[in-house]
């Protein structure tokens, strides 16, 4: 695998840690956590991964970024900043595998969980800007309940600036200074 390969946008498609008896298990973000990974060519990292639906999870948001580098099968994120600040100034090295359009990346948490350092499994699928993935699955839209909508359409609307009306807002923001002075 070249750093070439790497580069792009990859959505999560699974986050799981291995047991101790080998077995798999759903990863801190619960059973159906979604993510986006991006590799720039300049060397850059970004990674955001969310818990979705309602069941407990350890967790609800991990996110760092900073750089990467690969050498053979191995994939170093330096973080310079992170959500979990313990993680600033570090670097997450990780075993990576390419499989066509699949990225696997296998490494121990940070924080040891119960008295040891769980090895965690998270599988990329490479992504396309119309929220299909590159194998054709669709990958869910989260809404901003935090729930998971399953449509595949893009809705080029949502970043349609010129549906935001600053005058609303400016009048919102009057009434409000008017109402607490």
């Amino acid at each position: 695998m070249t750093p070439e390969e790497v580069v792009g946008v990859w959505r999560l498609a699974s986050y799981t840690e291995v047991g101790e008896d080998g077995g798999t298990v759903a990863g801190p973000l619960g059973e159906a956590p979604a993510g986006l990974l991006i590799y720039t060519a300049d060397g850059h990292v970004a990674v955001s991964m969310m818990k979705t639906g309602d069941a407990p999870a350890l967790e609800t948001y991990m996110g760092y970024s900073g750089q990467w580098r690969l050498a053979g099968d191995r994939m170093t994120h330096r973080v310079q900043v992170s959500a979990h600040p313990r993680m600033a100034g570090t670097e997450q090295i990780r075993r990576v595998t390419l499989d066509g359009e699949t990225l696997s990346l296998r490494g121990t948490a940070v924080t040891p969980v119960g008295g040891r350092a769980p090895e965690r499994v998270l599988t990329w699928r490479r992504a396309k800007p119309d929220g299909i993935a590159a194998d054709g699955i669709a990958t869910d839209r989260i809404a901003a309940d935090g729930t998971a909508s399953g449509s595949t359409a893009f809705d080029s609307t949502a970043f349609d600036n010129t549906a935001f009306d600053s005058t609303a807002s400016d009048e919102t923001a009057k009434q409000q200074e008017k109402e607490t002075h």
